[in-house]
């Protein structure tokens, strides 16, 4: 490195002020980040090429607004290179000692070429490791969010040569590292990108304990069918077999797991939520047979789109092994979706007005669930 740099603790005194504070655990989640950062090529060589000073400046002059990042997140480090910054954000202390806490860390790098071309490898190393990947066009000029199956959540998105890389421990929750990414968007210039779902926007009073806390309606619950129009598209009875046929929404089906998330990024991304996401699904109750059924169809999406959210995020059907045909069954084309093992294949036809996917374990039984659609 060029010239004497300033003095900063080594490791081995960081560790041990870190053991002094009772904190452990955390470098345990440090480490395990740093794992995954390497497996997915996140981290920039030192060894940069030396570029024009604005490069420079313009990764290291990169600050978020402190009101922009989510509560309890403080600032912990901070490293300089040549084209490059480092930062730590520490999340809130946990309640108990046994619990991690949460680290973010985050990389701005400045290009001198090829900062897009650079998104799109590591975007696709993220696929070839098996992550769940959202494409993330609602940040910057793009970049995409990727879920390991540990829980880590890893962020990119790139403005003009700088490319900002977020990666979080499984401690994190991934609203957070989303709202941190929010905040290094505006600060490049960005609007902030869409508000993660489950994520209150900072301009937007949270709701009262009053609502919460009003005594619950005698009313009898409804009946109603959450999307009837959808119901229609499967149908009741597949040879002998009587199916029942339900719908919901979206916000009734999505949780917390790395599955939904993709789900939920992924409508994000089409400027959708899990709101206008309906699905309607037909299922033998006495699982006699190995079937079921989904209609999925999302407000004010296409066909296409539709059937892209389906299938690269409901079904996970891009990673490796996992295999696509299309094929003529009943009289349609079909896409399979074979995941490689045992079990039940995935056969996935559109109609026009819904994508639906048929759960089978034989091809038979697939074929005959397709003849009977309406």
């Amino acid at each position: 490195m060029p010239g004497e740099a300033v003095p900063r603790p080594r490791p081995s005194e960081e560790r041990a002020r870190l053991a002094e504070e009772g904190r452990t655990t955390r470098r345990i989640a440090i480490a395990a980040v740093v794992v995954a950062l390497l497996g997915l090529g996140l981290v920039a060589a030192r060894a940069i090429v030396p570029a024009a000073s604005s490069c420079q400046q313009a990764s290291w002059d990169v600050r978020p607004e402190v009101s922009d990042l989510p509560p309890g997140y403080t600032l912990s480090a901070s490293q300089f290179d040549i084209n490059r910054q480092q930062v730590t954000f520490l999340g809130p202390l946990p309640a108990d000692e046994t619990t991690s806490q949460g680290v973010v860390y985050v990389t701005v790098t400045c290009f001198d070429e090829g900062a897009s071309d650079a998104v799109a490898r590591s975007e696709q190393a993220a696929r070839d490791a098996d992550q769940a990947v959202t494409p993330r066009p609602d940040l910057g000029d793009g970049g995409f969010s990727a879920t390991d199956e540990g829980g880590s959540t890893f962020i990119q998105l790139r403005h003009g040569d700088v490319v900002v890389y977020l990666a979080g421990s499984a401690q994190v929750d991934p609203r957070d590292i989303d709202s941190i990414a929010s905040a290094y968007d505006k600060a490049l210039g960005g609007d902030g990108g869409a508000v993660a779902v489950g994520t209150l926007d900072p301009g937007v009073d949270a709701p009262s304990d009053e609502i919460s806390s009003q005594a619950p309606s005698d009313a009898p619950p409804s009946d109603a069918a959450a999307a009837p129009e959808l119901e229609g598209r499967l149908p009741d009875k597949v040879g002998d077999t009587v199916l029942t046929v339900d719908s919901v929404v979206g916000t009734d089906v999505l949780g917390e797991d790395s599955s939904s998330r993709a789900i939920a990024a992924a409508l994000r991304a089409e400027g959708k939520t899990p709101a206008d996401l309906t699905l309607a699904q037909a299922y033998d109750e006495s699982q006699a047979v190995d079937l079921s059924m989904l209609a999925f169809a999302i407000e004010g999406l296409t066909e296409a789109k539709t059937r892209q959210i389906v299938v690269d995020s409901w079904l996970s059907a891009s990673g490796a092994g996992v295999t696509r045909q299309d094929v003529e069954l009943g009289g349609r084309t079909v896409t399979r979706i074979d995941y490689g093992d045992d079990g039940a294949k995935d056969y996935v036809v559109s109609d026009g007005r819904a994508v639906i996917v048929i759960t089978a374990a034989d091809e038979a039984l697939a074929t005959a669930a397709i003849k009977a659609l309406p």
